[in-house]
């Protein structure tokens, strides 16, 4: 433990993952809304 350096860390792995998570997310709001959205036209 002696060799650690605070910041030394590679994290591209985890900030392509989280990337990848924030993509997801805004895509599935954007299709969970397109859904409600048609689903109120077709009972209007």
């Amino acid at each position: 433990m002696g060799d650690f350096k605070p910041g030394s860390m590679n994290i591209r792995e985890q900030e392509k993952t989280f990337d990848g998570f924030v993509r997801f997310v805004a895509w599935a709001m954007a299709v969970i809304l397109l859904i409600l959205v048609f689903m109120a036209l077709v009972n209007a």
